[in-house]
C-alpha cells in the first residue's frame, strides 16, 4: 500500500494524511500488542489450572478472546486516532500553513 502526501491548491490533502497516520499506528501497535497478547494467552494456558469465572470453568473460546479481539481493537484505535489527528491538522491548517517538502528541498 503506497501512501502519498498530496497538495491540492497549496493545501495538504487530508485523505493522504489519514492513510499515513492510520497505517503507521496500525502497524506499530500491531507489532507491539499482538505478541504481547499472544504471550499472555500462552502463559494462561501454561499455568495449567482451568480459568474460572463466577465459580464456573470457562471454555477455550473465552481464553482465546484476547487474541481474537486484538486486531479489532487495534484497527478501531487506528481509525479513531488517525481521524482525530487529521481533524486537528485540518484545524491547524486553517490558521497556519503546513509545508510538505520534497527530498532535498530544505537545503
Amino acid at each position: 500500500m503506497i501512501v502519498e502526501l498530496r497538495m491540492v491548491n497549496g493545501k495538504l490533502n487530508p485523505s493522504g494524511t489519514f492513510k499515513l497516520i492510520a497505517t503507521g499506528y496500525l502497524i506499530g501497535a500491531g507489532v507491539i500488542f499482538v505478541p504481547l497478547f499472544a504471550i499472555a494467552t500462552l502463559f494462561g494456558f501454561a499455568i495449567g489450572a482451568p480459568t474460572r469465572l463466577n465459580g464456573g470453568v470457562v471454555g477455550l473460546f473465552v481464553e482465546l478472546m484476547p487474541l481474537i479481539m486484538v486486531p479489532i481493537i487495534v484497527a478501531m484505535q487506528a481509525l479513531m486516532i488517525g481521524g482525530i489527528v487529521v481533524f486537528g491538522l485540518w484545524l491547524y491548517q486553517k490558521c497556519w500553513p503546513i509545508r510538505v517538502f520534497g527530498e532535498g528541498a530544505l537545503s
